[in-house]
């Protein structure tokens, strides 16, 4: 069995760290550039399961992509695309079975979408539902509610609103604003409260840069006014803050001096906000034209909602549990439907390091003190294997089962942790 033992540091370091560009803008930047006319160039692209998932799914629907280590070319849009019968795999990817759905409602042909088993159970039916609304014919090949899935439509309704569960999944409504130009005139009302809003204002953010607004009317419709077209032949892909959210840990856990080049300080990224969570406790931030600096100091056991990042809690409750006290993370709800049921391997996980755990449907408690290592299984989930790693860099002997996990958002994971010794 394939088991990774993490090198603890000896003592404080200040090291340098180039993070790689953002999955989420990468997989956002792939749809738009596929409803984009002529050839758009997306520079700083992240290489990750997920974002190759989504391009061999376009390219399977016939675009020309080329793809080189610093940039993708997208030659082709979806008005290329010819009425036969296409499959495409997503494999664990939530953003690219989510997004491409909603794109797929727009091309012709028959079109069957699916992943591997645990991608298949997470929910899409609320996002299913409101393209139904707009006049989809989308078939449930073996379970209700969940993939794979058969796509009938090549067009949709045009209605002037719908309404979508925004509750379950960001990822339903950011799918449905991208192909809202589309649609000539939408607005979309939201039903249940926003989960995980900031990952719909990143939506927002790059829609803007490519030509396209979305408004926030006083009732609380989202509108995207008719006329709009998606308008870019270069883009600039930021460092992705999921990925330097564990080196931010890290000096803050070792009281080392990191910074993390290629990010971007005013970001609209969720995980941004896991920087104001250190600071918080007394660790100290620099922003300069060279990087994003952290200044480790402590941990302290905290109260906080991490609904807003929920990509950063594993790493939270890692860090919680060298805090002398209790911390409560509220907000964690929607862990439970990811690539593993993550409040339970975290409870799992920490309970091997001895560390007492309790939770709700909603909330985690972590009883820090005094962990021990341990051998980490990781659930098939990168951010198990990511955050844990943490944990290694300060107690000596913590292994990591089945490392290679990282594949799915950061392939060069154990490379960069290298780089700090």
């Amino acid at each position: 069995m394939n088991i990774f033992e993490v090198a603890a540091l000896e003592e404080p370091v200040n090291a340098t760290i180039e993070i790689p560009g953002s999955k989420s803008y990468t997989n956002r930047a792939l749809v738009m550039a596929a409803l984009t006319k002529g050839l758009v160039t997306l520079y700083n692209p992240l290489y990750s399961e997920d974002t190759e998932a989504m391009i061999a799914c376009l390219r399977t629907l016939g675009l020309q992509i080329e793809t080189l280590p610093d940039r993708i070319l997208v030659y082709d849009d979806i008005s290329i695309v010819q009425n036969k019968s296409y499959d495409l795999f997503a494999k664990d990817s939530g953003t690219t079975i989510r997004f491409l759905l909603a794109l797929l409602c727009l091309t012709p042909g028959i079109k069957v979408i699916r992943g591997n088993p645990r991608l298949n159970e997470r929910p899409i039916k609320d996002l299913i539902d409101t393209l139904r609304m707009l006049g989809a014919k989308i078939d449930y090949l073996e379970k209700e509610g969940q993939a794979p899935l058969k796509i009938h439509s090549s067009a949709l309704r045009q209605r002037s609103e719908v309404t979508i569960n925004a509750s379950m999944s960001s990822q339903f409504f950011s799918a449905l604003l991208m192909i809202a130009p589309f649609l000539n005139s939408l607005k979309i009302r939201l039903r249940g409260e926003l989960i995980s809003r900031p990952y719909v204002d990143m939506t927002i953010h790059a829609m803007h840069e490519w030509g396209v607004d979305v408004l926030q009317m006083e009732d609380g419709c989202y509108h995207i006014p008719c006329g709009q077209h998606y308008q870019k032949n270069q883009y600039l892909i930021e460092g992705d803050f999921s990925s330097a959210g564990y080196f931010f840990a890290i000096a803050a856990l070792t009281r080392s001096t990191i910074t993390l080049k290629n990010l971007n300080p005013h970001s609209t990224q969720a995980d941004r906000k896991f920087l104001n969570i250190l600071a918080s406790m007394g660790n100290e931030i620099n922003v300069s034209d060279h990087g994003i600096m952290i200044i480790g100091k402590q941990i302290l056991p905290q109260s906080l909602d991490m609904e807003d990042c929920p990509d950063q809690v594993q790493t939270m409750a890692v860090l919680a549990a060298f805090a002398k006290g209790v911390t409560k993370i509220s907000g964690v709800r929607s862990l439970r439907l990811k690539e593993t049921e993550r409040v339970e391997a975290l409870k799992n996980e920490l309970a091997k390091m001895g560390i007492k755990t309790e939770d709700t449907h909603d909330t985690l408690t972590i009883y820090g003190g005094d962990p021990q290592a341990a051998i980490i299984d990781t659930y098939g989930d990168h951010r198990m294997a990511m955050a844990f790693a943490v944990a290694g860099t300060k107690l000596p002997g913590m292994k990591i089962r089945h490392p290679e996990v990282v594949s799915k958002t950061f392939p060069t994971f154990w490379e960069k942790l290298g780089e700090l010794l």
